[in-house]
């Protein structure tokens, strides 16, 4: 049983939470983190990463997490459940597990599996099934046994990276009607990949001016990170003339469409 700001929580309760999320937040005040400050400073502690600079990044990323705008990566969520001591309890750890799953669009563990999981002593969280590994990777690793081509695979990652559509934010964007462009995009951690659609979406508004869509994976300047980093990016299309302002992933916008031209598309 456990006391969570005034909510007592018993083994049964851990199947009231239906996101990740969620659940993360509420272990997070169990143990006492409300402003994320001294979770971030255990979470340093525990990597290895003790500079002002790692500090300030992973508590935003805390806030991010716990908000539900992105999801941790697989070794960050694992560093995050030992830190809230998640495996100690049977239950909690298949409901951590099994969210974190559905959050992720993998298969949801079967209620009979979570059943018959909880009798188990709990262990390290198993890895996903191993997804088969592009010829090149195997070459590289090859190559790498033999002493040559050892930046095979940071050479192949770069080049892709490279091959990603350059897009910035512009505060005021000017479009006509039928235009399709990418006008922003939504990163994830600065090391980790981009954030599914799913979880940029609800910070994506309804304009009466277009619509708005999954642009895909692209490039974007990060002022927080430093750098250039992977995004997902989103893309507008321009279906009627007017002019709007709005809130597009946390910055403020205003979006300009006019009269039929010669649409533009990306």
């Amino acid at each position: 049983m456990t006391r969570t700001g005034g909510l007592v929580l018993k083994e049964d309760d851990w199947d009231d939470f239906q996101t990740w999320s969620q659940l993360f937040d509420v272990l997070c005040k169990r143990d006492g983190h409300y402003d994320n400050a001294s979770l971030a400073s255990e979470y340093c502690n525990h990597v290895g990463k003790n500079g002002r600079d790692n500090f300030d990044a992973i508590q935003k990323n805390l806030r991010s997490w716990r908000l539900g705008r992105h999801l941790p990566l697989r070794r960050n969520m694992m560093v995050l459940a030992k830190l809230l001591d998640v495996e100690r309890d049977p239950c909690l750890n298949n409901r951590w597990m099994h969210l974190y799953a559905v959050a992720r669009g993998e298969p949801a563990m079967d209620p009979a599996m979570q059943q018959e999981d909880a009798g188990r002593q709990p262990v390290a969280a198993a890895e996903p099934a191993k997804r088969r590994r592009p010829i090149w990777h195997w070459l590289a690793i090859g190559a790498l046994a033999t002493g040559t081509g050892f930046t095979f695979d940071f050479a192949v990652d770069r080049w892709a990276f490279k091959k990603l559509p350059m897009i910035g934010y512009d505060a005021r964007v000017r479009m006509v009607v039928g235009e399709s462009r990418l006008i922003h995009g939504d990163r994830g951690d600065c090391d980790g990949r981009p954030p599914d659609w799913y979880y940029t979406l609800p910070r994506v508004p309804v304009s009466a001016l277009g619509t708005f869509s999954d642009g895909g994976l692209a490039r974007k300047m990060s002022n927080f990170c430093n750098r250039v980093v992977e995004v997902r990016a989103v893309r507008f299309t321009a279906t009627d003339a007017g002019m709007e302002e709005i809130r597009l992933l946390d910055d403020f916008m205003k979006i300009e469409v006019t009269g039929a031209g010669h649409p533009r598309q990306e």
